[in-house]
């Protein structure tokens, strides 16, 4: 048992280091998993929690990107760190972090964790017009979460975008009856790349279609078709899926040199069929376009501290006039009052 104690901690100890890692069997082995439903409650209540969290990046990310769409400037670092900042700000474990987030905008969102020389945000500023990919989590407990959303700054037209999106959203919704116990790990990826394949974009889906996370952001099992992912450090296995798995559903398509589009959603199996932890962040065509009256100016400035009147409303109001403004401002009054009085004079003689 000591040997097996040492392990674990061995193991918590790499975690944030490593791109993937077993869990379950180490907790199996100290007695602590599974519980007699066969899911750990600690373990599920603090996956919906990053969930929570992650809701919450996601609105800061899309909300930072409308700011961009108003005229403000912001590299894809500096969004990043504003995300952090508000899933942290609520709870998440900021010393112990999920993974780095990324936000990948333009050409940089064709590479799927983004920027590969900035930890996947950079430098580049955002720009009206991008496409943007950003991928997040939270840590709660020691768990994590891993979920990724796809924007645009400002609404388009182009067939192409919309096209990719659709085929990326389309191909995710057709794998969601089959997230569940029993059912083998490569078949959801089948069933998406299928899709995306018939669509004309079968070459440009270049990962597995999810993967296992739980202390780690990437462990089994690995849903694939039959190949290892080096990208999520992963190999390949024909194991069912179980009822203790928490695993995403993320397919993407990456156009090189213009733009990508990745939809990642967070699922506990379970002995129903499955729990949609990130079922309240939307991801349709809507969420997809950030238009310009999606947001209010006046919420930003209320929730960033601006003074607020007796009525709960930001006074978004001029800079008091100067004592000699305030004379030039009365002294045109009375000259235009004066004028008046004096053209009414000359109504009533005509």
């Amino acid at each position: 048992m000591r040997v097996v104690a040492v392990l674990l901690v061995g193991l918590l100890i790499c975690a944030p280091m490593v791109s993937a890692c077993e869990t379950e069997a180490a907790n199996a082995l100290l007695g602590k998993f599974p519980s007699p439903t066969g899911i750990s409650p600690d373990k599920d209540d603090s996956l919906r929690e990053t969930a929570r969290l992650a809701g919450i990046g996601h609105e800061t990310a899309r909300h930072m990107l409308w700011r961009v769409l108003m005229g403000e400037t912001f590299t894809e670092l500096e969004i990043a760190l504003e995300i952090d900042r508000s899933m942290e700000d609520n709870g998440s474990n900021a010393e112990w972090k999920s993974f780095d987030t990324i936000v990948a905008s333009a050409e940089n969102g064709a590479i799927p964790h983004g920027d590969p020389e900035n930890n996947g945000a950079g430098p580049k500023i955002v720009e009206v017009g991008d496409v943007v990919v950003v991928d997040l989590g939270a840590r709660v407990n020691d768990w994590v979460s891993d979920v990724t959303r796809t924007y645009i700054v400002g609404p388009t037209t182009n067939e192409t975008i919309i096209d990719v999106y659709m085929a990326v959203y389309d191909a995710q919704n057709l794998t969601f009856p089959v997230i569940e116990a029993g059912t083998p790990a490569w078949i959801p990826d089948d069933i998406a790349r299928t899709h995306i394949e018939e669509q004309g974009y079968g070459e440009f889906f270049i990962h597995s279609l999810g993967h296992g996370f739980g202390v780690c952001v990437h462990e089994p099992p690995l849903l694939s078709s039959g190949t290892d992912d080096p990208l999520f450090g992963l190999s390949y296995n024909e194991q069912p899926l179980a009822v203790w798995d928490a695993v995403t559903v993320e397919p993407g398509i990456y156009l090189d040199g213009w733009f990508g589009v990745r939809i990642e959603d967070d699922f506990l199996v379970n002995q129903e069929g499955h729990e949609f932890l990130t079922a309240d962040l939307p991801r349709d065509l809507d969420w997809f376009m950030i238009e310009k009256d999606d947001y209010e100016a006046l919420e930003w400035h209320t929730e960033n501290g601006d003074d607020e009147d007796e009525d709960g409303m930001s006074e978004i109001l001029p800079a008091p006039l100067s004592g000699l403004e305030s004379i030039m401002l009365l002294t045109l009054i009375a000259a235009a009052l004066g004028r008046s009085r004096d053209e009414l004079a000359e109504i009533k003689k005509e």
